[in-house]
């Protein structure tokens, strides 16, 4: 029987890259998703890679594990709001830990040799920067402290089982396909438009990582997992940080302006080490925030029939 990566998320933003990804490596993933979940990103990668992509419903997961040789996961799913309300946390606490959870349970009982899972800055203090692996853990909201929950989950399965994982710590991911709400795609979005920009911190530091670096960072975790001892966390990150203002005149640069108005409040700085993973796991970032602008705009441009 061939192995399959089963993959969570894979219809989402950087699961979708992580599935093309695995897809250009020749393995074979089986992703689990909702009926309802909608194919766009990942139309075109099942039309050309049929033979090596299966689909299985996100509620027959022992189904997954009964029927298919899992050789690791790759969990990208999750349940995320920033503000949360009270009609939220059922469903954030079964996406972001229980349903995990069962997929752990299921990977000790089926000899599932890794589980790669992921993380978020928002889970770290950022009184002290750069952000490292062993930086204080002080999650930002709801979201972020069910996704620290898990990890503690996580951990202990790695360290009382034979399975190996891992967490990968992202900060701020880009590039096309991204959910049209998030600050590049708004900024790009708007500016192709023409349409009003307005920002609120308009010196608030971010760092940007273009997502198919991200989606490699997942390719090397698995790669590199035998030097993993149990288990790890790895930020992938830059290690640069740079304003929303100054994002915004780089894309003014490349397809030029439109109406701008820029507001200072509730400033803060996101900006992460990332050694560790360049040390262990030999990722390295490759693509410039000025060449990932670049092709990012360049999708929305095509995207709004303005070339």
């Amino acid at each position: 029987m061939d192995n399959f990566i089963l993959l969570t998320g894979g219809t989402g933003f950087i699961g979708s890259q992580v599935l093309k990804n695995l897809l250009e490596k020749n393995e074979k993933v089986l992703v689990l998703k909702r009926p309802t979940s909608n194919t766009w990103r990942i139309n075109s990668l099942i039309e050309k890679y049929s033979g090596n992509v299966e689909f299985i419903n996100s509620k027959n997961i022992d189904d997954a594990f009964l029927n298919y040789n899992i050789e690791g996961i790759f969990h990208l799913a999750t349940y995320y709001t920033k503000f949360h309300k009270s009609n939220d946390i059922e469903d954030m606490i079964s996406s972001n830990v229980t349903f995990p959870t069962t997929l752990l349970e299921n990977s000790i009982n089926h000899d599932v040799k890794f589980f790669l899972n992921t993380g978020s800055f928002i889970e770290y203090s950022l009184n002290q920067l750069p952000i490292t692996e062993d930086s204080k853990i002080v999650p930002s909201n709801l979201y972020a402290t069910t996704k620290v929950a898990f990890e503690n989950i996580l951990k202990f399965y790695c360290n009382e089982y034979d399975l190996k994982g891992c967490s990968l710590k992202l900060t701020n991911s880009y590039g096309p396909m991204d959910d049209k709400s998030k600050i590049i795609p708004y900024l790009i979005s708007n500016t192709v438009q023409k349409k009003k920009i307005i920002i609120q911190s308009s010196s608030r530091e971010m760092d940007f990582v273009f997502v198919d670096d991200i989606a490699k960072a997942f390719i090397k975790a698995k790669e590199n997992i035998n030097k993993i001892n149990d288990y790890d966390c790895f930020n992938i990150a830059s290690g640069e940080s740079n304003t929303i203002k100054s994002i915004y005149e780089k894309v003014k640069d490349l397809i030029g302006a439109t109406d701008v108005e820029f507001h200072e409040s509730g400033m803060n700085k996101v900006k992460a080490d990332n050694s560790k993973a360049k040390n262990v796991l030999g990722w390295n970032l490759l693509t410039s925030l000025d060449e990932g602008l670049k092709i990012t705009t360049e999708y929305y441009c095509e995207k709004y029939n303005r070339i």
